[in-house]
């Protein structure tokens, strides 16, 4: 007898234009990995120029790593009450504002 197979469709969002969350992880930790990789060489072979460059490139790869929680975790804030999303929003601040002064004090 011959097998039966059954087609599998995928359902996708309205926003199939945009990139997803899923694509955007895997590119940024491809990303960060060729940043650390590239700094810990230079740093080994003696080319310590480069690591101010390569830590401030390792800071922003961090920074943009912290887009993927942030999105996850608004998901789930936004069904909560408004105390917890009002809590949610100003950790963020927070975190966002900590970011960036990091960003800042390596210049």
């Amino acid at each position: 007898m011959a097998k039966r197979t059954t087609k599998r469709t995928r359902t996708t969002s309205s926003s199939g234009s945009r990139i997803s969350l899923n694509k955007f992880a895997f590119w940024l930790i491809i990303f960060i990995g060729v940043a650390m990789t590239v700094g810990a060489v230079c740093h080994y072979i003696g080319f310590n120029h480069s690591a101010a460059i390569f830590d401030w490139i390792k800071q922003i790869c961090f920074t943009l790593a912290m887009f993927i929680p942030v999105i996850l975790s608004y998901r789930y804030a936004r069904h909560q009450s408004q105390s917890w999303f009002i809590v949610w929003i100003i950790f963020t601040v927070l975190i966002v504002f900590g970011l960036i002064s990091a960003l800042i004090a390596l210049f």
